[in-house]
């Protein structure tokens, strides 16, 4: 990336004081989280951006850490990327049934505002906790041809990539795909090829879907991105796994 140069001495993971304020002069605004570890909670898609092109060190994006275990430790090197706050986007259209929402919202608040008009994502109904953004990067897709998977209900993806721009694929069509089909690089990344910024869903009338009578699928373990892959879209190695 083109402004991958040092950082500014003191301004690194083991002088935090100094990093909050070089990512505040940054990003333009102070997103500073108070935690043990390094983080900044972007407010908006463009914030994200601008840490991605501005910041030269590691960073690692974290949904809402349902998939950490109590033991875990983040590399001390990787600044944490929450997206916990990218939650201002909900687009339902029912006649279409597809919704377009951004990452940082919750999985069950999705589901309660779908199911309010009567509708689903079936992908989504195997998940309580957890972000969109978290549970897509965390959860592989698997092309076992189940309905609740996100071969069939993953739609769109947006992301940002590790040097900032913006990627759009698929879309709010059905049939919007031509071409390889890059969503599923991003499904089970664990962060590590990018951000998912939005994601569009096909949706299902709940009756429709409960006369199926289709038990919810178990989510597949947390998955690890292709390593050729994440060497073609990041190839200064600069996103850690997470999630």
């Amino acid at each position: 990336m083109s402004t991958a140069e040092a950082a500014p001495p003191g301004a690194t993971t083991a002088n935090p004081e100094r990093l909050r304020e070089r990512l505040t002069d940054l990003i333009g605004a102070d997103r500073w989280v108070n935690s043990s570890h390094p983080a900044v909670a972007p407010a908006n898609e463009s914030e994200v951006l601008k840490l991605l092109q501005g910041y030269p060190g590691e960073i690692m994006v974290i949904g809402s850490g349902v998939n950490f275990t109590a033991d875990y430790h983040p590399s001390s090197d990787a600044l944490i990327l929450l997206t916990a706050k990218l939650s201002g986007h909900f687009l339902h259209s029912i006649p279409d049934q597809t919704v377009e929402v951004s990452a940082g919202l919750p999985v069950m608040d999705v589901r309660r505002r779908l199911a309010a008009v009567g509708q689903l994502v079936p992908a989504l109904e195997r998940f309580q906790v957890g972000t969109i953004g978290g549970r897509l990067a965390a959860t592989p897709s698997r092309p076992d041809g189940r309905l609740d998977g996100w071969m069939q209900s993953l739609l769109g993806l947006t992301v940002a990539s590790p040097d900032g721009e913006i990627l759009s694929f698929g879309g709010s069509c059905i049939k919007d795909v031509a071409g390889y089909d890059l969503r599923h690089l991003f499904t089970g990344s664990r962060g590590a090829s990018g951000v998912i910024l939005r994601a569009v869903f096909r949706c299902w009338p709940v009756e429709a879907w409960s006369a199926m009578h289709i038990e919810p699928s178990s989510p597949p373990a947390p998955g690890r991105s292709d390593p050729v892959w994440r060497k073609l879209l990041d190839p200064k190695g600069r996103m850690r796994p997470g999630v």
